[in-house]
């Protein structure tokens, strides 16, 4: 109990020093008394980063019940990878917010590639993520919100369709359900756009109207009169227990002939009938 009390002691006395250097920091950079040194700040600090990270993962190897911890660490090399990109003038900042997105997503990539049945559930949170830095890059080519809301939806529809087809499929057959909604919204802002003048895109929803004229039909037409075949044992003749001269032949040990048993059944008269 002591040493547990001394490690924490000493794990929030350390988060302490480094939220205070950050705090110093990051108000004299507002201050832009730090303005000449800008870019080395940012690599430092990309560096600080990814040293804070390698300790999670570290930490996490050697206590491998604990995979809560590749969640901090993955999400702090996207931050170092975040504060990097922001070095590069010409990249645009949305492609750089992304990078947050998609590091969180390898993290639970990570977690559920670690136990593949027991933590399905990362599958959810990792493909959102991943949908919404796709969507936040998809942003810095098209402004136009009916393609960044089709992006998206369809995106977290698939990540459902995903779900079903990497786990139980027994299981988790209620992911198809989200996911054909997600989808089907996204396919009606994309025909609802500017570009859903085009014919195809005006005539997509007979598609769901075949579906579910499908449904329909498999629910009504008449079952199967099929019969299962049964197999049966072959009828045998009882031989003759008789030998040539008239007396009865030695059966072999262990050999029975009488009736199964259990095969007879007697019923008793009722006592208050007697």
């Amino acid at each position: 109990m002591a040493a547990a009390n001394s490690d924490n002691r000493i794990g929030s006395l350390t988060w302490g020093v480094l939220l205070a250097l950050a705090g110093i920091g990051l108000l004299l950079f507002n201050l832009d008394l730090l303005i000449r040194f800008e870019p080395y700040i940012q690599y430092a600090g990309a560096a600080l980063l990814c040293l804070l990270a390698l300790g999670f993962i570290g930490s996490y190897l050697s206590a491998r019940s604990h995979w809560w911890r590749l969640i901090p660490g993955w999400t702090l090399i996207a931050l170092a990878v975040m504060i990097y990109l922001t070095t590069v003038r010409e990249l645009d900042q949305r492609v750089t917010a992304a990078a947050l997105f998609v590091g969180q997503a390898i993290a639970f990539a990570h977690v559920y590639l670690l136990d593949r049945a027991e933590r399905w559930w990362a599958i959810i949170p990792g493909g959102f993520m991943l949908m919404l830095g796709v969507t936040i890059a998809l942003s810095s080519i098209t402004e136009e919100p009916a393609a960044l809301g089709t992006a998206l939806f369809i995106g977290l529809g698939a990540v459902f369709f995903l779900l079903y087809l990497l786990g139980r499929r027994g299981q988790l057959w209620w992911a198809l359900i989200p996911g054909s909604v997600l989808i089907l919204f996204g396919l009606i802002l994309f025909s609802a756009g500017p570009s859903g003048q085009n014919i195809v895109l005006r005539w997509w929803p007979l598609l769901v109207l075949l579906l579910g004229v499908l449904l329909i039909w498999r629910a009504t037409r008449p079952p199967s009169r099929r019969k299962l075949a049964t197999n049966t044992a072959p009828k045998q003749e009882r031989a003759q227990d008789q030998g040539s001269a008239g007396r009865p032949r030695r059966q072999p040990f262990g050999e029975y002939r009488g009736p199964a048993p259990g095969a007879t059944i007697e019923v008793l008269p009722d006592p208050e009938e007697s």
